[in-house]
Formats: C-alpha cells, sequence, structure tokens
C-alpha cells in the first residue's frame, strides 16, 4: 500500500513540475503579463501542494513499515523465535550458507552435499511440496523454493508431538466373545463348569487390567472393552497375544475355546464404534472365529489371528431355525432362481439342485441358473446328464433366461458363494430384491447387499453339508433321487478331498443320509475321475514343485500350458500328503489372461489368511486366487512374500 502511495505522489509532482515549466515557457515566448501571474500563481500553487505531498507521505512512511523492515531490525532472533531456519544451495546442491538456528543447534553444513545430509530432501526437488525431516530429534517441515535456491525449514516438533498425543487418546471400542463356550459348558460337571468359568474371565481380565483396558462383561462368555489409539497400537504390535494366551488356557482345561473379538476405532462417535465394533464381530463369526477383526471408518478390515481351524457345532439348532426361515420365505415367493458361483464346482451345483427340491416341494416354478461357459469341466459333463433326463425338464436355464423371468416376488437362493465378484450374473443380484444366501466359506470383506437370509458356516465341510441338514427340517416330502443324491454326495467328496480334510460328525451324519437316499457311491467318485491325458498334466506339475521350507511345498504349471482349477486343486491335495509337508501351492494359467493359484494346508497354516492378502480367500485348509494379466512368475515370487508375511507374523522362520 505505502509503495503505491509514494508512486502516485510521484507522478503527481511530475505534473506539477510540467504545468509550472509549461506556463513560464509560454511567458517567455509571448511575454503577455497575464501568463506571467498564471505562471506565479501555479508556481505558489505548486509548491504548496508539494509540502502537503511531502508531509503525507511522511506519514505513511512512519506507520507502514514492511516485514523486510522489520526483520532487519533483528532478523536473527525474530527467524530463531519462530523455530525457522534457512539453507542457500548453489546449482550443485551444495549448502553455501545457513541462517542463524543451525549455529543455536550446533550444525555446520556448509559446503556440504544437501542431499548426503538429508535425502529425504530428493523429494522436494521432484514432485513434493512440502517433506517432514528429523534433524537433531527435531521435526522440521521443508519447503524448497527452486526460483531462489532456497530451502525453509519449520519446526513442528510441537505440533506433531500435540497431534500424536490426540490421536493416541482416541478412543476405540471392543466386543469380545468366547467361542464355543456355552456347549463347553453343557458337557462339564459342576466342578469342570467352575473351573472353566473362573480361568476364563480371569485370562482376559487379566489382559485387561494389565493392559489399562476398561472391560465388562455384558453375558455369559461375553465382554465389552473401552480402551484408546495407543493400547490399540501395542496389540497390533504383539499380534493380540491374548489370541494364543487364551487357547493355551483351553488346552490346559482339555477344551476346545477360543476368543473371537471385534473392534471399532477411527470415529468420535460412540453410536458409530458401537456399530462397527459389532459388524466386526459378526465377521469373526463367520470367519469361524480365533481372531479379531478390526473396522476402522472407511478404512479395509483388518485382521488378526485365524491361526485354529473352525470346530464343529453339536446343535442343529440354527439349521432348524434356518429351514423354517428359508421355508417361509420360498412360500411367500412367486418363483426361486437358484445360482452358485463363477466355474462352478460339483459342490455348488449339487447344493443347487438339493435347494430345489426344498423349493419344488412347495409347489414352486424353480429354476437353477447355470453358465456353461464358466464352470469346471467335470461339472458341465454332469450337467450335461442332468438336462438329459427327463425328470430335470426346464430346471436349469441360463442366466439370460433367468433375467426374463424375474419379477419383484422373485426369490433368488445363492450357494456356495458370498461375493458379488464371484457370482454368475451381478445382473441377477442386482435386479432381484429377495435374496438368500447359503454357504460354507469364511466370511470376506466383500459381501451381497442386504440378503434377507444369511446361512453362513465355516465350520462345514461344503454347502451340500448344510443344504443336507435344511433338508431334514423340511414338513414335506421333498422327493431327492438317486441321481439327486449322487451329486451331491460327489459334491461333499470334491470340497473334503474324498473326507480327508475339513470332516466333523456332522459330515459324516450328511453323507449318510445321502446314501440312505440311493447316493450311487461308485457313479459319484466316476464323476471326479481324470482321463488319462490329466492325470500326466497333473504329475508333471507335481513333479516339478520345489520346497519353500521344510513344510511348504510349492508346484508351477508351464507358462504356455492352460489347466483346469480342479487339476491345481488335485495337484495341491496330492503334495500335502508328502510326509511333512503342512501346507501346498499351486500355480497356472488356467486361460490366456488369468493364472491361478491353488492352495491347501494342515491345520496348522491357515491358507486363508496367505490367499485374502493376494485377494483370494476361501477356508482356514482349502483356498485359492486368481490374477489378470500377470506370468506365472510374478505370481510365484508375490506367493513367497505373502508366505513370508504369514510366517513372520507368527514369528516362524
Amino acid at each position: 500500500m505505502a509503495r503505491k502511495i509514494l508512486q502516485a505522489r510521484n507522478i503527481i509532482l511530475a505534473l506539477l513540475i510540467g504545468e509550472c515549466v509549461l506556463l513560464f515557457g509560454l511567458y517567455l515566448l509571448l511575454n503577455g503579463p497575464m501568463l506571467f501571474a498564471f505562471a506565479v500563481y501555479a508556481l505558489i500553487k505548486n509548491i504548496f501542494l508539494f509540502i502537503v505531498l511531502a508531509y503525507l507521505t511522511y506519514l505513511v512512511e512512519t506507520n507502514n513499515m514492511s516485514v523486510a523492515d522489520a526483520l532487519d531490525v533483528d532478523a536473527k532472533n525474530a527467524l530463531i523465535f519462530g523455530g525457522i531456519a534457512l539453507i542457500q544451495y548453489d546449482e550443485t546442491r551444495n549448502v553455501v550458507w545457513t541462517s542463524d538456528l543451525f549455529k543455536e543447534m550446533n550444525i555446520n553444513i556448509v559446503g556440504v552435499k544437501l542431499l548426503e545430509w538429508q535425502p529425504h530432501l530428493a523429494s522436494l526437488f521432484e514432485d513434493e511440496d512440502i517433506k517432514v525431516v528429523d534433524i537433531k530429534g527435531k521435526k522440521f517441515e521443508a519447503y524448497n523454493s527452486k526460483e531462489t535456491k532456497l530451502i525453509y525449514l519449520k519446526d513442528v516438533t510441537q505440533f506433531l508431538s500435540l497431534q500424536q498425543d490426540y490421536l493416541d487418546q482416541q478412543v476405540c471400542m471392543a466386543y469380545i466373545t468366547i467361542d464355543n463356550y456355552e456347549e463347553t459348558l453343557e458337557n462339564a460337571d459342576e466342578p469342570k463348569m467352575a473351573m472353566i468359568q473362573a480361568k476364563s474371565r480371569q485370562v482376559i481380565v487379566d489382559w485387561a487390567y494389565s493392559n489399562g483396558i476398561i472391560i465388562r462383561r455384558f453375558k455369559s462368555g461375553g465382554y465389552l472393552a473401552f480402551f484408546n489409539e495407543r493400547i490399540y497400537k501395542k496389540q497390533v504390535e504383539n499380534k493380540f497375544a491374548i489370541l494364543d494366551t487364551f487357547k493355551e488356557m483351553s488346552r490346559e482345561l482339555d477344551e476346545v475355546m477360543t476368543l473371537s473379538i471385534g473392534i471399532g476405532r477411527d470415529s468420535r462417535v460412540l453410536r458409530e464404534l458401537d456399530d462397527m465394533a459389532s459388524a466386526a464381530l459378526n465377521l469373526t463369526y463367520s470367519r469361524g472365529g480365533d481372531q479379531v477383526a478390526v473396522k476402522s471408518g472407511d478404512d479395509n478390515v483388518k485382521f488378526f489371528g485365524g491361526n485354529s481351524d473352525t470346530f464343529e457345532k453339536s446343535s442343529k439348532v440354527r439349521a432348524r431355525v434356518i429351514a423354517q426361515s428359508l421355508a417361509g420365505l420360498i412360500k411367500n415367493s412367486s418363483q426361486v432362481l437358484i445360482m452358485g458361483h463363477k466355474n462352478s464346482d460339483l459342490d455348488s451345483f449339487g447344493a443347487s439342485l438339493g435347494v430345489a427340491k426344498i423349493a419344488k416341494a412347495y409347489g414352486k416354478k424353480t429354476n437353477i441358473v447355470v453358465d456353461l461357459d464358466s464352470i469346471e469341466k467335470k461339472t458341465k459333463d454332469v450337467v450335461t446328464i442332468v438336462k438329459s433326463d427327463e425328470r430335470y425338464k426346464g430346471l436349469i436355464v441360463t442366466y439370460t433366461e433367468a433375467m426374463e423371468r424375474i419379477n419383484k416376488n422373485t426369490l433368488l437362493i445363492i450357494v456356495d458363494n458370498h461375493k458379488p465378484s464371484l457370482a454368475i450374473s451381478s445382473a441377477l443380484l442386482e435386479r432381484v430384491r429377495n435374496k438368500v444366501i447359503i454357504d460354507h466359506h469364511r466370511r470376506g470383506e466383500e459381501f451381497i447387499e442386504a440378503p434377507v437370509l444369511t446361512y453362513l458356516e465355516p465350520a462345514a465341510s461344503s454347502t451340500v453339508e448344510l443344504v443336507v441338514e435344511l433338508c431334514d427340517y423340511q414338513n414335506v416330502d421333498l422327493n431327492i433321487n438317486e441321481l439327486d443324491a449322487t451329486i451331491m454326495y460327489a459334491g461333499m467328496l470334491v470340497d473334503t478331498n474324498n473326507f480327508k480334510q475339513r470332516v466333523g460328525v456332522r459330515t459324516f451324519q450328511s453323507a449318510a443320509q445321502l446314501k440312505e437316499l440311493q447316493a450311487n457311491v461308485t457313479q459319484a467318485y466316476e464323476f471326479l475321475e481324470d482321463s488319462y491325458e490329466d492325470t500326466l498334466k497333473k504329475l508333471s506339475i507335481t513333479q516339478e514343485a520345489y520346497q519353500y521350507n521344510d513344510y511348504i511345498l510349492i508346484a508351477c504349471g508351464q507358462e504356455n500350458q492352460e489347466y483346469s482349477r480342479t487339476m491345481l486343486a488335485k495337484a495341491s491335495n496330492s503334495m500335502l500328503e508328502v510326509s511333512s509337508i503342512k501346507a501346498s501351492f499351486t500355480i497356472g494359467r488356467v486361460s490366456k489372461t488369468m493364472v491361478a493359484l491353488s492352495a491347501r494346508s494342515a491345520k496348522d497354516i491357515n491358507v486363508q489368511i496367505i490367499m485374502e492378502n493376494m485377494g483370494g480367500g476361501g477356508h482356514f485348509s482349502m483356498a485359492a486366487a486368481q490374477f489378470e494379466n500377470q506370468s506365472i512368475e510374478e505370481v510365484r515370487v508375490l506367493l513367497e512374500e505373502k508366505i513370508k508375511e504369514y510366517l513372520d507374523d507368527r514369528g516362524e522362520v
């Protein structure tokens, strides 16, 4: 402002002087008395105006000192007081001058290469505007003025410390429940019951008090906890050791109990924390328990633990309740559509047949949605047999045909899948309002939106097992024939690796029930037989397997060879039979643009966690992932990285 006033003063002075010169010049040329009088008047007037302008300029200059003028008084103290440091560098980025703050900090870097002293400042010469660097234990924000070759540094140590303290004091909320608690108490006598209650509560309460956590029991085997971010980070660092501590106590009591913990964080609204913690706890239930799920605002869900396989529940109360609810939904619908997942296997198709029998028993128009372009070869052969049988006329439709039949009362039942990305038709999911999910996979973060009924039971061996149990509680004759029972039996064989993995009492009960329904066991095994060529392909994969460590095998197919997903799974299963091997992984190309990875494990390694970290999912002991536009070698390198991360998290080499 002062500068502009001075510029205006100079212009006015030039005009006043010009006026006087002009009038006296005219007088000298024309020698008129009137011109002389005007010239004298102009001179006196302009002298007066000049005096006024000079006084006004003095006032402006006195009361409008610039920042630069003020700093000239004591720039050193001003910069030090403000925690501001300056660094001048030359064309070769050598430090040529530093401000007085560096002298106060006993730092002499004149003549030193700037980036040798602080390599992190390199980003300031690229795209980054501001960079926080550490100088002698203090935090400075750095800004680079490329035009003047000057680095500006501002001390933000206190601000960052206060910010960190604020973040560390944010409230987290958790729901903690004991898995299998009620059933354990039911099967214990009075002394053992008292010991289980006392020991389990003591472990949880001792952990909470030793970590500064506020905890209260809100039901039998259920606790509500509050703590801050600093305590949460401490638990993350030790991988929520309470999970292992509790399991160790359970083993000492010769019982099978674990903890499920759902945590809500990153919100200042208590209602939101409660909703997130409750949703996280439900996630741990659907994934089999023995783990911690953390929901943080809009961030992805984080999981910790999950190092135990799910344990089978002896009670079938939930199956009965789900069966009755499903029957009610079917009765209130106009028609029923049943859909599995992409690359359907016999568990998916067998479960679809079982659900179709339930829907038909209630007199509803029923169709199974199948995509013959996205189906495993053995399943496709079985579908062909079914389509050629008159008893199934009109049962199987494409997703295009199904779309034409939808109305507002259509019921869509999704089996063996809960992820929209794996559905045969995403358009069906969007069009149908009433959806039911029946699945045995551990729940992932991706989930079909707003189902009216969900039956997710990761302890089950297969979806067929769940469907057979649902059939038990229907009050109508289901008319399951021998081909239905045989295909469903084959589905159980697929997902249990011929009853070698993930089997429990209820698994064999379901298998026995299918046998009573005249399932042809010999034919079921024939459905799964490999051709001579496929057998050679499988052998060519497994014979190239190598040991990642003493108990993990990895096999890779040929880059120019395509394999079926079933073959990759069978290769992993066969490698798991090798002595001392706890986990096996098979990588192979399933199409020109897609590489698939099949993972299998014994009870000690959770391959689901490894596959989830690679974008896939599945069960504790059976999981998979697939990769677009990547080579087998790229997937193998990524797999080794994720295995190492998993083992490092567990403290294993």
